[in-house]
């Protein structure tokens, strides 16, 4: 537009530049006829003059004559003298209808110059008249090319606006890069704070299992302890007894049986214990079932829309490459277009220069036949100084002014010309600067486009490899949560397995109650033994309780620490996505500016083939 603009306004230079010329052209003919009228004037007065004079000498030349003639002869007849009045009368008329011809001859000449001025100067106001509705032309345009520059202008600022809004965006997008590159170093922390927690947990699985080992021995040994008392009491029942003896076990029945019931209470309470550990442990496994499922299904829709956004980055990518190949292209034919049309240009200069010679050369030949010319006129008003009388002067002065006239047309339309193709080539020079300057801001500009579109792929390049950063540590946290819920099915297990002993151990139990319910009767005295032994195993099942409850109580806690992981995992998940979708519309925008920058070069293009095709016109 701006180079639309300077040729309209150097159209509009050159069209009143021509219009102050013919206004010029009009004035000096103007002049030069105000100079052939007085000059008409001037030879009338002269004609009238020699007239005269002609009509004085010849009457001199009669008189003397006559005189002459009456003194020689002294009275020659009156023939002689009518003759000779005859003679001079015929000679008056002659020269008097030689001096009305050449006086006719005069008039027509400068009623013919008189036309031919009056000609030129309608064809001069013609000529201003049209330049005048090209100036109105031209100032209409302009008017609509100050209308376009304010458009132009207005569009300017919305994208100037725009690329503040795009600065915004960046430093949005930087401050956002920043926070997340804060929270993977927090989820590297992280990452090793649940490694060493993880540590510590297989340290009290060790531990676990140890305990879970020493238990199944002492369960060995108090099963061996178990045979050796009930071979003890066969024994025992077929020996003989007191009734000490008896007594005593009886005392010592009564008091087992005390003891039997708190122990049988407190059994009751360890059941329902038991009985809500299982519940909540079916509950927890079927929470955990439910999870996994959520997990896994989530899990292949992420893996899914993260292979499908990496494709289309790939594309994006590949088709950003491909415009990359095309502009470079569309570059060099640019260049090489560029150095066609500076080779045409010193071309153009070249014959500028061969004109501008043949310009002065045809001037200075102009000047001399100009110099020539008046010579010739100083020469002839001479002549015609000397012979007044003569008519064939006349005709001579008459063809040199004609030459005179045609010299300083061919000169004043030479000189035109030459003003006019100085201008042309002017214009084309500016016009072709222009353009090349034009080219010039359109390569910066791509130039800009491309180390924004470099540095955007570099960013495309980092997010793609935080990305695969941050789905290598969400897949090992997720075979680390695997693992986690393995091992939790596996201490599961174990507990099922301790219930099964309990369960044992429990009719184990009532077997010795049993036992001991035959002992009273058949009055063993070796009951007390018996009884502590089973105190001590009460005890020991006591302690397996509790042991199994601080092991449900850690299972609830990392139960709770996977979730808190897995919901951190999601947020990840999120933001990544986020990111991407950021990624995709920082592509867009560069991919929007590539093709305003194309669309710019070929407008750029377009220009300049008119302007080629005007230099072609031009040098035509």
């Amino acid at each position: 537009m701006a180079v639309d603009l300077a040729e309209e306004h150097s159209t509009s230079t050159l069209a009143k530049e021509r219009l102050e010329l013919e206004v010029a052209e009009r004035i000096r003919f103007e002049k030069q006829y105000e100079e052939v009228q007085q000059e008409k004037k001037e030879l009338e007065e002269s004609n009238k003059r020699l007239e005269l004079e002609l009509l004085c000498t010849q009457s001199r030349d009669d008189v003397n004559g006559i005189s002459e003639s009456e003194d020689e002869e002294g009275g020659r007849g009156a023939n002689t003298y009518k003759q000779r009045y005859e003679r001079a009368i015929q000679e008056l008329e002659f020269t008097r209808r030689r001096l009305q011809q050449q006086h006719q001859d005069d008039l027509e000449q400068l009623v013919g110059l008189k036309k031919q001025l009056e000609k030129k100067l309608s064809d001069a106001y013609e000529e201003v008249e049209e330049q005048r509705q090209v100036v109105g032309q031209w100032k209409r345009k302009v008017q609509k090319l100050n209308s376009e520059m304010n458009d132009l202008r207005l569009l300017l600022e919305e994208q100037s606006s725009r690329n503040n809004m795009l600065e915004k965006k960046q430093r949005k997008f930087d401050s956002e890069f920043q926070l997340l590159s804060d929270e993977l170093r927090q989820e590297k922390s992280l990452r090793e704070r649940i490694g060493r927690e993880r540590e510590l947990a297989l340290g009290d699985k060790y531990t676990m299992e140890q305990n879970l080992s020493a238990i199944k021995l002492e369960l060995e040994l108090k099963e061996q302890k178990v045979v050796s008392l009930t071979q003890e009491l066969e024994e025992l029942s077929f020996g003989g007894n007191t009734e000490e003896d008896v007594t005593a076990l009886k005392k010592t029945k009564h008091h087992l049986e005390n003891s039997l019931k708190d122990q049988e209470e407190e059994l009751d309470e360890l059941a329902g214990q038991v009985q809500l550990l299982e519940q909540a442990k079916l509950r927890l496994e079927m929470s955990m079932e439910q999870m996994r499922k959520e997990y896994r299904r989530e899990l292949a829709q992420k893996d899914e829309e993260i292979e499908e956004a990496h494709g289309n980055v790939q594309k994006k990518v590949k088709a950003l490459e491909c415009q990359l190949e095309n502009e470079h292209e569309e570059r060099t034919l640019l260049l090489r277009e560029r150095h066609e049309m500076e080779r045409q240009l010193a071309d153009c200069e070249d014959q500028a220069r061969t004109s501008r010679h043949v310009d002065q050369e045809t001037i200075q030949k102009l000047r001399r036949d100009l110099k020539r010319t008046k010579a010739l006129l100083r020469d002839a008003q001479t002549t015609i100084q000397q012979s007044k009388a003569d008519g064939s002067n006349k005709a001579v002065l008459r063809q040199l002014r004609n030459q005179l006239d045609d010299a300083e047309y061919a000169r004043a339309a030479a000189v035109k010309s030459k003003q006019i193709a100085e201008m042309e080539a002017e214009e084309a020079t500016a016009s072709l600067e222009e353009a090349v300057r034009m080219r010039m801001e359109a390569e910066e500009r791509n130039n800009v486009l491309n180390r924004e579109r470099a540095q955007l792929q570099l960013q495309i390049a980092e997010n793609e490899e935080e990305l695969a950063e941050v789905l290598k540590k969400y897949r090992s946290s997720v075979h680390q949560l695997s693992a986690e819920q393995m091992s939790l099915q596996e201490q599961a297990s174990r507990i099922a397995d301790l219930e099964a002993e309990r369960s044992n151990l429990k009719d184990q139990l009532a077997d010795l109650t049993l036992k001991l319910e035959t002992i009273e009767s058949s009055g063993d005295s070796s009951n007390s033994l018996m009884v502590k032994r089973l105190q001590l195993k009460t005890k020991e099942l006591e302690s397996k309780l509790e042991l199994e409850q601080t092991t449900r109580s850690r299972m609830e806690v990392q139960m709770t620490r996977l979730k808190e992981n897995l919901e951190r995992v999601q947020n990840e998940c999120d933001l990544i996505k986020s990111r991407e979708h950021a990624a995709n519309e920082s592509a867009r925008r560069s991919a929007r500016a590539v093709r305003e920058a194309r669309e710019e070069n070929s407008t750029l293009a377009a220009k300049e083939q008119e302007n080629q095709a005007r230099r072609r016109e031009l040098e035509k």
